[in-house]
């Protein structure tokens, strides 16, 4: 896939399907102090800094009152922060860099949750992949194509010197239930996050997983510069909570009661078996906090610009922008100092 298909895939693919969202019935307009949020896909333990935070009361505490959608796909979310239908959305680091410079969208960074790509290649031990080298010639399966994950995949390619086009994308579930695609010879890899891998290493012995780290920020919270801009208090209330309810995950030696707390919320996947819940929030937790529990949340200025550097020499985005145009820490800084 060239740089020019997939930001049409990314950008037009997704206006097409936040329309159809929109027309299905979207949120109404905000109000001052409403706050309205849209996770990349249905809600898993990935999410989990945002619902514990709107769970456990944190941005009641702070004035809001929260209202969380769950998104079908990250390039969608970005659309429906673009159409005013959200206040702010998550999505992954690439994807929205890609967007951002090469299609002109008009979105900022606020904060940057996965300081890590939370993406694991996942195959079968009979015919593992170790490295992105191992790819060519492999079906791979991800959630939504033209989003994070094609992203991520492509720029680990292009980095390791194969293209992208020597793999063949297929569009499937980000659930552990995927892995079945592999067992049953219809998919050489797909694409998981956090949560998902968890649950495909607990349910099964032969599953190879291996970390998608491409060096760029993980993923991020979006939101429409502008509307940062004139509302950065009510962005700062959202960011204080959602600090306050990570750095809590984070350093909790007993995470029942926070998976409790979710699950009495909120509907997500894999709260039934509590251990395997318990470890897949503290791995999704460990990412939060992998630049250290002083940068939670905070866009790291040395990443970003690393960031650009792997884009622009991978081809995939256009020009030299300024890192530091791409990101704020404003409302972070008035949110916590």
């Amino acid at each position: 896939m060239t740089r020019s298909q997939f930001n049409r895939r990314t950008f037009l693919g997704a206006s097409a399907a936040g329309m159809a969202y929109l027309s299905a019935g979207g949120p109404a307009a905000a109000q001052d102090r409403t706050f309205r949020f849209i996770t990349p896909f249905s809600f898993s333990l990935s999410f989990a800094s945002v619902l514990y935070g709107d769970a456990a009361g944190y941005y009641a505490d702070e004035g809001l009152d929260m209202q969380i959608q769950a998104g079908k796909g990250a390039a969608m979310a970005a659309q429906m922060v673009l159409a005013d239908q959200m206040d702010s959305g998550r999505t992954g680091g690439t994807n929205y860099i890609l967007s951002r410079v090469n299609n002109g969208a008009p979105l900022i960074s606020i904060a940057t949750i996965a300081q890590l790509s939370p993406f694991f290649l996942i195959s079968s031990s009979e015919n593992p992949v170790n490295a992105v080298t191992d790819l060519p010639g492999r079906i791979v399966g991800m959630a939504s194509l033209g989003g994070s994950m094609e992203g991520t995949l492509d720029l680990l390619m292009l980095s390791g010197g194969a293209s992208p086009n020597t793999v063949d994308k297929v569009k499937v579930a980000d659930t552990a239930a995927s892995f079945a695609l592999i067992e049953a010879g219809r998919a050489g890899a797909f694409i998981g996050n956090t949560s998902s891998m968890i649950k495909a290493k607990a349910a099964r012995d032969n599953v190879v997983a291996i970390p998608m780290d491409d060096g760029m920020p993980g993923q991020v919270y979006v939101g429409r510069p502008d509307d940062v801009e004139a509302n950065v208090d009510k962005y700062a209330a959202f960011l204080k909570a959602t600090h306050r309810a990570a750095l809590e995950i984070a350093q909790s030696d007993d995470l029942e009661p926070i998976l409790k707390a979710i699950g009495d919320a909120h509907s997500v996947r894999g709260l039934d078996d509590v251990e395997v819940a318990k470890l897949d929030l503290a791995t999704n937790a460990q990412n939060w906090v992998a630049k250290g529990e002083e940068n939670l949340l905070r866009n790291i200025p040395e990443v970003w610009e690393n960031a650009v550097n792997l884009l622009s020499s991978a081809g995939m985005i256009e020009g030299n922008p300024d890192p530091k145009s791409l990101y704020t820490n404003a409302a972070l800084d008035k949110a916590i100092g």
